[in-house]
């Protein structure tokens, strides 16, 4: 208990300190608020929920850096897209910055969309929900890699196409800090104390990323779960350290959340650049310092760098801060924005399989992988880009389509039973 007032009394110090040099004409004290709001509850009135549409914009341009990236890596030659040259060294390092802003905001949402019942918890009915989307979604980030055409074929594929099938994917992390999400967040009082928690969780991950990634879990824990841990099995996304990404996106959230409404773009602005790039700055320079003292550069610049991890939550404070510039200049697009940020799944889903296919037909990245130029790779990553968001606008669309609920249950039934059909027959 000592320990912990000790902890709490040099944060409530630092962030004295920093307050006025970061937050200067503030309304009120970013991040300190997220300690000291009280945990108890006042039943405010039902009001439509408030939209953060600079971050439906800043998710909305990292699903477009995502699929870039992803269309690119896969069809244009290796020789061509050489990552320690330039511009491509710059072009890769931005693509490690799709899915933290995803998760940000993602975490920034939820701090949103949690109902809470008289009693201040969060309702059991939200929870439920949470854990099924969660499972969900893990679902289908296996369906996508399922490296067989029927699940009897699973115990004779050889191991080395099983790899890939095992590591997590960006769905399955997700899916997964939903999980996380449920566990810490579902005795918590009030949207303060959940950023609160949050805050805790994720310097919590932050902090075991480091002996989490040092431990050799072969013979502990079976691959499949060792693929969530770290990324010894090929994982680009473990837990240890990408979850954090999400919970700190809680915390934003609950700070955005307690500040009046029309003052939450003008902070995210003119504060996010600030304090993300004093993260940034202060994690360069330890990085920096790292090398100087003989640790290698594939330490520091791994997926398990926990280093790595706080210099990217820096840049992507940054980045919400240039989408709230962006935002005030494209305002009339803000409905887009949301929508294509909203269908974020339908986005990721969709151009996955136009590029790699299914495990029961192949795409063009499975069929001509790295085989072309750059030129054609750029006209086939703009029609992909494009058939994706024309396919994500006809679901938001067929969605705001008036059927009748017993169409709508027909039609699932019958998805279920063809996919069902597929795997097993």
């Amino acid at each position: 208990m000592t320990s912990c007032k000790v902890a709490c009394r040099i944060m409530h110090q630092l962030l004295s300190i920093l307050h006025p040099l970061l937050f200067r004409n503030a309304p009120s004290k970013p991040l300190s608020v997220t300690f000291t709001q009280q945990t108890h509850v006042v039943n405010a009135p039902v009001k439509k929920r408030e939209r953060l549409f600079a971050l439906d914009l800043a998710r909305f341009v990292a699903m477009l850096g995502m699929m870039q990236g992803h269309v690119l890596d896969a069809l244009v030659r290796p020789e061509v897209l050489d990552i320690t040259q330039f511009p491509w060294n710059f072009w890769h390092a931005a693509r490690g910055l799709t899915a933290p802003v995803f998760l940000v905001v993602s975490g920034a949402v939820h701090a949103f969309a949690n109902k809470r019942g008289d009693d201040g918890l969060i309702r059991e009915d939200v929870l439920a929900k949470r854990i099924r989307w969660a499972i969900t979604i893990m679902g289908i980030g296996y369906l996508l890699l399922f490296p067989a055409n029927r699940l009897w074929d699973l115990p004779f594929v050889p191991a080395d196409v099983m790899r890939p099938f095992l590591a997590v994917n960006i769905l399955q992390l997700t899916g997964a800090t939903m999980l996380l999400f449920v566990i810490t967040m579902r005795k918590t009082r009030s949207v303060a104390n959940m950023g609160h928690v949050a805050l805790i969780t994720a310097m919590t991950i932050l902090s075991l990323t480091p002996i989490v990634s040092a431990i050799s879990w072969t013979g502990i824990l079976p691959p499949a779960i060792i693929a969530y841990v770290n990324t010894s099995v090929g994982s680009l996304f473990p837990i240890f350290p990408f979850s954090a990404f999400l919970f700190f996106g809680v915390a934003l959230g609950s700070y955005l959340h307690g500040i009046p409404e029309e003052q939450r773009d003008v902070q995210l602005k003119k504060y996010g650049w600030r304090i993300g790039g004093t993260i940034a700055a202060v994690a360069w320079a330890l990085h920096f310092m790292a090398l100087e003292q003989g640790v290698p550069m594939e330490a520091l610049e791994n997926a398990s760098s926990a280093l790595l991890a706080i210099r990217r939550l820096g840049l992507v404070l940054m980045i919400f801060s240039a989408a709230v510039w962006v935002l005030q200049r494209t305002y009339r697009l803000r409905e887009w924005y949301s929508l294509f940020g909203n269908k974020s799944l339908y986005i990721y889903i969709t151009h996955l399989i136009l590029l790699f296919g299914t495990p029961w037909w192949n795409g063009i990245g499975r069929t001509h992988y790295r085989a072309f130029d750059l030129p054609t790779g750029i006209l086939l990553t703009a029609g992909i880009i494009g058939s994706t968001l024309l396919f994500a606008w006809s679901m938001d669309k067929l969605g705001r389509t008036p059927f009748r609920p017993e169409l709508r249950t027909g039609f699932n039934i019958a998805f279920t039973c063809v996919l069902g059909w597929l795997l097993l027959v």
